[in-house]
């Protein structure tokens, strides 16, 4: 007993038990605490959930104050997601230990809140549901944001939160009186009835909203909790009120007098929209840049020299206009899914990623699947990771012939935060349109603008210099930007050129699919909305000059409706309707289609979805082994368009693989006998395969001839 006795810690922990005795305040507050009222653990459940909730709201608003001041100037909204907090703590009065019992249930909030902290001090944009239903990006996004000395710290406070629990639930003692059940479950019915009346006012109202495009400001504006909870409850296009065979039948086949009525839209359609003269079906290419806008769209700011010049040229010469986008801040995929598809994430799931969800599920009605119908070769093309947000097996869901990531580029610089730098798609998309003999549709997303923007840029020397742009939240980051959206405005400027040396009629679209992750609200854009970003419709045939404001999802039926091609059910929608004076029935029937293709009877298809997946090739060339030797203690593969993500693979066993060149691939330390089986993957930097060359047998010339033969008539086919 003299040892505890002598123990600092003992010794602290009593020093801190006599201050806290002495302290007149804290006397007043332990005596208002073992008040009777107090003591009843309803009330201390409440006292508890505020202060749970108020801790995830700091942690969300990265501050302290700005989680204060949230609770205050936002009750209605804090008492709800407080609301949300009790109702998992009412569960604690069904058990003895309630100590532990309210511990763990608010360790499980926390903990939550904790991470989101972590993944929007990072990531920037914050913790949602399809972070936890993709343990793969997951995994990606955590490799690219978080430091070796994070996850140290994280790993202790993660070990000692345990430590304290298991503590807690040994010497946490029960209570003595018995539990009514009963009572405890009537309490919690109404907690839940209480939660649900809230939150059908609250919709109602417009207190607490359905769809977050911007997902950093809904979870500033409506709570972590209801923003977090939504994202993993709410998925998919609800079904509609009205839905069935008729009502889909009307939208689709519209009436002699409704086709008429559709015809005289409120805003004039050029004469001019359909190009007349025959254009033998051109290439097709979208180039969706990365965080791409206008900086000088920002009021009050001041630029050395004008960063955008070629595209501010094109935007003058060429069809352009607003282009609105589905989220703020991230989302690549979801611009990605509105273009390709033409469908309004409005009506799927808060937060949601149809590429997630649905779309590991089922074929989708696309531009890649519509323009099969004219003999287009559909390509896609990233120079980011390729199983980043599962492209590597989505885009086979939406029409896709090949896709080149990363893994297939062999030549590409990087900036300063470690993406690609877009330069590198100038010679893949070109190397695309010469090695198809079809026409080819390319879908082009860029990463370059990728955040996380620096604060500390004194290490960069940034050509263009930015000043009173203190409106950003990180003035250096924000310059950082700058610089890097005028290399990407000279990437553009080098793909016109190079497209318009090759003798075939090519568009090509630009558009930016987000704006910058930046502290920027509507009254601080010239064009007072920050879900819009600018596009232009460059082509070398000479179509007329149109200039529109248009949504994501109504790219391609303005590409289709320029050029005279009928397109899918939803792109013949959106061009018989998208300009009609009633803009809500025009959605409504919408998502209408959105249900019935995706999730309904498939009625517009009369009954049978006409799309099938695509047995899509990663990579537009040709990988092949045309040789295997022994040399010295190494294996020594040699091939074609090998790239840094080649590994060897021995036997079926993946082995440690030195990029010599693109035709030369060295395993140090193996050797090969007759009857060994190589070939060459191509994987992730986190391991995943995307793709195998066929099996190379050591010693059988036959295999050797098969394999060449087969790699050979491969790249003559294309």
């Amino acid at each position: 007993m003299s040892k505890i006795k002598d123990c600092k810690l003992f010794k602290a922990l009593s020093n801190a038990k006599d201050k806290f005795v002495s302290c007149k305040f804290c006397r007043a507050v332990d005596k208002v605490w073992h008040n009777r009222f107090f003591r009843i653990v309803w009330i201390r459940l409440a006292f508890l959930a505020i202060l749970v909730n108020l801790v995830i709201e700091c942690l969300n608003r990265l501050s302290f104050v700005a989680g204060l001041r949230h609770m205050v100037t936002n009750p209605l909204v804090f008492l709800f997601n407080t609301l949300m907090v009790y109702f998992t703590l009412t569960f604690v009065a069904f058990f003895k230990k309630r100590i532990f019992a309210g511990t763990l249930i608010s360790a499980v909030w926390i903990a939550l809140g904790i991470i989101n902290y972590a993944v929007s001090d990072n990531r920037v944009t914050p913790f949602n549901a399809p972070d936890v239903k993709n343990l793969e990006d997951l995994a990606d996004i955590i490799d690219r944001y978080f430091s070796v000395g994070m996850f140290i710290w994280i790993a202790i406070a993660i070990a000692g939160v345990i430590a304290l629990i298991v503590i807690i639930c040994i010497h946490s003692s029960k209570i003595k009186e018995k539990i009514n059940y009963f009572k405890c479950g009537m309490i919690s019915a109404i907690s839940f009835g209480a939660l649900m009346l809230f939150l059908n006012i609250g919709n109602a109202t417009g207190l607490l909203a359905l769809n977050f495009g911007n997902l950093r400001q809904a979870y500033r504006d409506y709570g972590f909790n209801y923003c977090f909870m939504s994202s993993l409850l709410s998925s998919g296009v609800k079904k509609p009120r009205g839905y069935s065979e008729s009502k889909v039948n009307e939208v689709v086949h519209p009436t002699e007098e409704e086709s008429q009525t559709n015809e005289e839209p409120t805003t004039p359609v050029p004469d001019d929209t359909k190009h007349t003269e025959p254009v033998d079906t051109p290439n097709i290419i979208y180039v969706q840049l990365e965080s791409l806008f206008d900086p000088t769209w920002l009021n009050g700011l001041e630029f050395s020299e004008d960063p955008i010049p070629n595209l501010r040229k094109l935007r003058e010469e060429y069809s352009s206009g607003y282009f609105s986008v589905p989220s703020f801040g991230a989302g690549t995929a979801n611009t990605e899914f509105e273009v390709m598809t033409g469908m309004n994430l409005d009506d799927f799931g808060p937060g949601e990623y149809p590429y997630k969800t649905i779309l590991q599920k089922t074929a989708c009605e696309s531009v890649g699947y519509d323009l099969k119908k004219y003999g287009y070769k559909i390509n896609a093309l990233h120079d980011n990771k390729g199983n980043f947000y599962q492209r590597n097996t989505v885009f086979s869901r939406l029409g896709y012939d090949q896709f080149t990531s990363l893994e297939y580029i062999y030549n590409y610089d990087v900036n300063p935060t470690d993406w690609a730098k877009d330069d590198c798609l100038v010679d893949e998309i070109t190397g695309m349109l010469k090695y198809s003999p079809e026409k080819d549709f390319i879908y082009c997303i860029s990463v370059q603008g990728h955040g996380e923007y620096p604060e500390d840029t004194s290490d960069m020397d940034l050509k263009i210099k930015v000043t009173g742009n203190d409106v950003t939240g990180n003035p250096n980051g924000f310059e950082y930007y700058v610089n890097q959206v005028h290399e990407m405005d000279q990437f553009v400027a080098k793909l016109v050129d190079e497209v318009s040396k090759i003798d075939e009629h090519t568009i090509i679209v630009f558009y930016g699919d987000h704006l910058p992750t930046f502290n920027i609200n509507d009254s601080d854009l010239a064009n007072g909305d920050i879900m819009q970003t600018p596009y232009v419709i460059w082509n070398n045939f000479g179509m007329k000059k149109i200039d529109e404001d248009i949504q994501a999802y109504q790219l391609s039926s303005v590409i289709f409706e320029r050029l005279g091609m009928e397109g899918g059910v939803i792109s013949q929608y959106h061009m018989s309707k998208r300009r009609q004076e009633d803009q809500s029935e025009y959605l409504s029937d919408l998502k209408l289609l959105e249900y019935d293709i995706l999730y309904g009877d498939c009625v517009a298809y009369n009954g049978t979805l006409p799309y099938t997946i695509t047995n899509m090739k990663m990579g537009y060339k040709y990988i092949k082994i045309n040789d295997v030797k022994n040399v010295g203690d190494d294996v020594v593969v040699t091939g074609q368009n090998f790239t840094w993500a080649s590994h060897i693979v021995i036997n079926g066993e993946r082995v440690s693989t030195t990029v010599n060149s693109e035709g030369e691939l060295v395993a140090e330390g193996y050797q090969v006998e007759d009857g060994d089986e190589i070939a060459v993957i191509q994987a992730t930097s986190g391991g995943t395969q995307l793709s195998s060359t066929s099996i190379y047998v050591y010693g059988d010339p036959d295999s050797l001839k098969e394999y060449y033969d087969e790699a050979t008539s491969a790249d003559q086919a294309e």
